[in-house]
């Protein structure tokens, strides 16, 4: 039987694979970029919603940056020692369970921060064998919120807003006399509500096409551009080309596939038919659930969600082109099939890069592509970003803000570079190019600097924040669409009939 990933292996989902969320009663899967899995909530998570009260988040708006900013429009930042001198005591900072967040933090951040910041102590806090977000509830509920946080798995900015656990950093900007627009401007934008900054991005993850180069070469298929804005790039000349590089041998050791896609995050693949199933009119930015507003009605049947999630289950069950589950086995081995060498083309979020390909070391020539147009004219996928937030019940908050400055710009984005190995979300572009060095030198890569950073950067630029992170309270709408459409992707039931289901199960939740 056919079987599909929910969504394309991540950096989120490498790291946030237990993370839990603010809702009662709720199963929590693991994010929806990976599937599988479930937990459970705690007692704190219950604790915290039955004392918490919405505020009604508002529309996050594309002019937050200029609405920020103060003095110069130049990103330059000024020194951190110079911005909020007075800031002094113990900061709490608690840190994913990774060992290269880790690493940044203690090996990288705290030495750095405490030379510029002698009198703010900071102390991190790791979840251990608790999940993330089991361990932030806890410390919420308990009185002790800490003063610097990120949000993980289905926890995003307007979950975290309506259950009043984060502050408005904006004044804190304003009173250090910080331009923000050293942050690139589609952060500003998804963190932002009601002309209001609530976070300030560390994560830079766009969605994109992985490729065998050797395969296409092989096969005499052109590869794919590096042009977000070439539409000669659709849904059908990768299936074709899919097509081509895709033999059956008749023995899973030989045989080569040529596409595999995910549905995203709650059915993001649809944005390629120009259809989101919050809204009945067009893509993500027609849905005002994600910009923080009240949930009315819901539109996952809608007929381009139907088209998308068919040509998604045709990939395996009509054209053969992508591996059923028991065949997939026999090419993930090192945690991705197209390391394999027998996989044409694989989605992909960013993190994929550090945290996948340059640890298996591909024995092929590879590159990365744009996600293709659709029917409906699109090309956006979800971006996977995330973001370090100040606790609203944070004991020292200006400690705090001091920290995620710091962390977040000069010194704390050349450690972000060189423990965690992650792109700073920044506008000074000489940031991009120290990172991408090491990108560039993982075994295989088969691209140009300016083709690589074209694909990687129109990627942040193209792609619309992943559902998960910016809907309120998302556990109960991932998880019913990953049960409800598990049968689809197993081939027991159509496409039309796993949404009609979906929808049914959500507007149950929305009344």
């Amino acid at each position: 039987m056919a079987s599909f990933p929910l969504a394309p292996a991540s950096r989120r989902c490498f790291l946030a694979r237990s993370a839990a969320v603010l809702v009662v009663g709720t199963t929590l899967p693991l994010l929806a970029a990976c599937g599988g899995a479930t937990g459970t909530t705690t007692a704190a998570s219950a604790a915290l919603t039955t004392s918490a009260a919405a505020t009604g988040a508002g529309t996050a708006k594309s002019s937050a940056g200029a609405a920020l900013q103060t003095g110069s429009s130049s990103a330059a930042p000024v020194s951190q020692a110079a911005a909020g001198q007075k800031a002094q005591g113990t900061v709490t900072w608690l840190v994913p369970e990774d060992p290269l967040l880790d690493r940044f933090a203690n090996q990288g951040i705290l030495p750095d921060f405490k030379k510029a910041q002698p009198d703010i102590a900071v102390q991190v806090v790791s979840p251990g064998s608790t999940a993330y977000g089991e361990k932030l509830l806890a410390m919420v509920a308990g009185g002790a919120t800490p003063d610097v946080f990120t949000d993980w798995g289905n926890v995003g900015i307007f979950t975290l807003r309506s259950h009043q656990i984060v502050t408005d950093l904006s004044t804190f900007f304003k009173q250090a006399k910080v331009d923000v627009g050293y942050l690139l401007p589609e952060y500003l934008t998804e963190f932002t509500a009601d002309g209001e900054l609530f976070a300030v991005p560390w994560n830079s993850n766009p969605n994109f096409i992985v490729y065998n180069k050797d395969m296409f070469q092989k096969d005499n298929v052109p590869l794919p551009p590096t042009d977000w804005n070439d539409k000669t790039w659709t849904t059908d000349r990768a299936l074709a080309a899919a097509q081509a590089m895709t033999h059956a041998t008749g023995n899973p050791a030989t045989a080569t596939f040529g596409l595999i896609m995910g549905a995203g995050s709650v059915g993001s693949l649809g944005w390629l038919w120009n259809a989101d199933p919050f809204n009945n009119t067009g893509g993500p930015e027609a849905s005002n659930v994600y910009h923080g507003q009240p949930y009315t009605d819901v539109y996952p049947d809608r007929q381009g969600m139907i088209d998308a999630m068919t040509w998604l289950n045709d990939l395996t069950v009509k054209y053969k082109v992508s591996p059923t589950a028991d065949e997939k086995k026999s090419l993930t081995t090192q945690g991705n099939a197209v390391f394999s060498g027998r996989v044409a083309m694989v989605q992909v979020a960013g993190g994929w890069l550090e945290r996948q390909a340059a640890v298996a070391k591909p024995t092929f020539a590879w590159g990365i592509a744009p996600m293709p147009y659709g029917p409906g004219g699109r090309n956006v996928a979800q971006r996977e970003d995330n973001a370090w937030y100040v606790g609203k019940g944070s004991k020292n908050p200006d400690g705090g803000f001091q920290l995620i400055l710091f962390a977040s710009r000069g010194a704390g984005s050349d450690d972000l570079i060189t423990f965690a190995e992650d792109n700073p979300p920044v506008s000074d572009a000489t940031y991009f190019t120290k990172w991408s060095k090491s990108v560039l030198a993982i075994p295989g890569m088969a691209m140009s600097p300016a083709d690589f950073q074209g694909v990687f950067e129109g990627g942040i630029k193209t792609d619309f924040p992943d559902p998960t992170n910016v809907i309120t309270d998302a556990t109960e709408f991932s998880k019913a669409f990953n049960d409800l459409m598990d049968p689809v992707w197993l081939g027991k039931q159509t496409a039309q009939t796993g949404l009609q289901g979906v929808k049914a199960k959500w507007q149950g939740i929305i009344q």
